[in-house]
């Protein structure tokens, strides 16, 4: 990047900074959103990042639906180095200046992929707006999804290195992007590529390149792709099919909205008649009427137009979903049927679009420009952009949601307990920040093995795609659970239930006194009792799960299905009983030392190679 890209840049930023403003200058705001920010991200990243202080890495959740995975929740970011603001910020800080950093990360990216296909400096600020202001990024802010917008980022970056054909930039950019949060996007952006590279001369160098780097991001991400893979296998995504994604399928109407991104009413103005996210997902195709003059005169006149109109038009109909019956088919198929959103397809659509209006900026007559025609055509892409997402980038004040109720955490915070929440209240999440293990919760996916469990407690079902609902109180199911406690808007109540460790018979009954249950961290138990007379096995009511393990006295100990969802460890027969019974129970993913030693290694390899490379040069 010369002096000047710097400086043209520098001043694509500002006016960005400009507009986050009333979000960013202000002590303790968060942009504008509607909810997921405050009932699933902020949760998660709290848990992320107090971990990391505590000095050890979160591999499990306690406390939403049961317990579930969290290194393997890629929306942990776990392992994603912007994360780590949440360990030295607040929590909403630290994602406010996630998002705004995303931002700016995008419209460099494209900047760049710009300039390195040799567009001059307002063609490529011109793009720069046109992908980064665009709605189908800024509405993941209004969303409150982070990841989705660290995802989108990542794209440009990804098709510079590609591009470039420096060996391991493409590896390194696909790892970053996989391990931003939300690897949906790293597979559409990965089909984009692949339709490009086919409508290319010079395909088969692309695709090699491509299966190089696959495999050199698959090295550098293994301890996210493989515990993540694990667990999409293990949860309810691997059961349904792509006809459960009709909800956020792209309506023929929404293509109104690339033309007029309020065509068809916006939540903020009162006027649209759908869900709200639904909104959000479907009506982003815009990238302002100068990107898209250009990219029809791209398109025109352009060269290799063949691979924007394949892109564009795999997009659209991808995008359609269940509401086409060849899309739909062809989300059933292998991994595309994990994703439950298909008009995040339209990524392609509006990518084409970026890159067919970069084509009619250099198809344009360049000796032709009349002085300020560049700065006027920079404006014009970037102020009518920056007008609309004004009204969804507003500050909001994060403390009427997140708020700690102090009485709830004095009373229950960490006790060896769960509690069950109405499904009234909006973020059962929250009872992450009071680490209290919660029965419901809100999750893209979770364990296969909660629904039944959940039908069985409440009588009926009662899941949804990201929700459990369990609100009968009190009952048997929720007593074996140690559910103690139920939360809801009028208070607390109490009911009498079994510990989170209990002694059982040979019939299933609870025998003896209480074991003594200390809770050392998220992944590790640690239980002191004496068995009774009678005692043939003692449950854990924490799900059975690959990683979870047991030792008794010391010695490994099998861990045995319980009540459905939950484990047990068997108790030998003739076990004194005057001798204690102690049992430590920790959870480690699958494969953990020989993945985290394969990525340790692949990053330090890849490191090494550039700092050669850069010595030579």
């Amino acid at each position: 990047m010369s002096r000047k890209d710097l400086l043209v840049f520098l001043l694509w930023c500002i006016a960005v900074l400009t507009l986050l403003a009333p979000v960013w200058a202000r002590c303790g705001m968060a942009f504008f959103n509607h909810g997921d920010l405050y009932t699933y991200h902020a949760p998660l990243r709290s848990l992320t990042a107090s971990s990391l202080i505590e000095g050890h890495l979160p591999f499990w959740d306690p406390y939403i639906l049961l317990g579930t995975p969290h290194a393997a929740n890629p929306q942990a970011v776990l392992f994603y180095p912007p994360a780590l603001l949440a360990a030295v910020f607040p929590v909403v800080a630290a994602l406010t200046w996630d998002q705004v950093l995303h931002i700016l990360w995008a419209g460099l990216g494209v900047f760049l992929l710009a300039r390195a296909h040799r567009l001059d400096r307002a063609g490529a600020a011109v793009l720069a707006s046109a992908y980064a202001l665009s709605p189908f990024l800024v509405y993941r802010v209004t969303a409150g999804i982070p990841t989705l917008l660290a995802a989108l980022s990542w794209a440009p970056w990804v098709w510079l290195a590609w591009l470039s054909g420096v060996p391991g930039l493409l590896g390194a950019s696909l790892a970053l992007q996989l391990l931003s949060g939300h690897g949906q996007f790293l597979l559409i952006n990965l089909v984009a590529m692949a339709v490009w590279s086919l409508c290319r001369d010079g395909r088969r160098a692309l695709l090699g390149r491509f299966a190089r780097e696959g495999i050199l991001a698959l090295a550098l991400t293994a301890v996210q792709w493989v515990p993540t893979a694990q667990f999409l296998r293990l949860s309810v995504r691997s059961d349904w099919s792509g006809a459960m994604s009709g909800a956020y399928a792209l309506a023929p109407g929404a293509l109104w909205t690339w033309l007029s991104p309020g065509a068809l009413g916006t939540p903020l103005s009162g006027d649209w008649l759908d869900a709200v996210s639904v909104f959000y997902e479907t009506c982003g195709g815009c990238v302002g009427l100068p990107a898209l003059a250009l990219a029809f005169w791209g398109a025109a006149r352009g060269r290799r137009r063949a691979p924007v109109l394949v892109l564009a038009a795999l997009g659209v109909f991808l995008a359609f979903g269940p509401r086409g019956i060849l899309a739909r088919r062809l989300l059933n198929f292998a991994v595309l049927s994990y994703l439950r959103t298909p008009s995040r397809w339209l990524f392609l659509a509006v990518w084409a679009a970026v890159l067919s209006a970069g084509a009619g900026w250099a198809a344009l007559p360049a000796k032709r420009w009349p002085a300020g025609a560049r700065l006027g055509a920079v404006l014009a892409a970037f102020l009518p952009l920056a007008f609309w997402d004004a009204a969804f980038l507003r500050p909001q004040d994060p403390s009427v949601f997140l708020a700690a109720r102090c009485g709830i955490a004095e009373r229950l915070g960490g006790r060896p307990l769960r509690v069950l929440t109405d499904p009234a209240l909006a973020n059962p999440n929250k009872s992450i920040l009071y680490r209290l293990r919660n029965v419901n919760g809100y999750e893209a996916f979770y364990l296969k093995s909660v629904p039944p469990w959940a039908a069985a407690a409440e009588g009926e079902a009662a899941v949804d795609a990201s929700r459990v609902f369990v609100s009968r109180w009190p009952s048997e199911v929720l007593a074996r659970a140690g559910v103690g406690v139920r939360l809801a808007a009028d208070g607390l109540s109490e009911s009498p239930a079994w510990p989170l460790a209990a002694f059982i018979d040979a019939s299933g009954r609870r025998v003896g006194n209480t074991p003594r249950v200390t809770l050392e961290r998220s992944e590790r138990w640690r239980i002191l009792a004496f068995p009774p007379v009678g005692a043939a096995a003692m449950t854990l009511a924490e799900p059975s799960y690959p990683g979870w393990r047991a030792w008794v006295g010391g010695s490994p100990a099998r861990l045995e299905a319980w009540d459905g969802v939950f484990q047990s460890v068997v108790v030998p027969a003739g076990f004194p009983r005057h001798l204690p019974f102690s049992v430590t129970l920790e959870f480690r993913p699958t494969l953990w030392p020989w993945l985290a030693l394969l990525s340790a290694a692949a990053w330090a390899l890849w490191l090494s190679a550039f700092a050669r490379r850069a010595e030579d040069a």
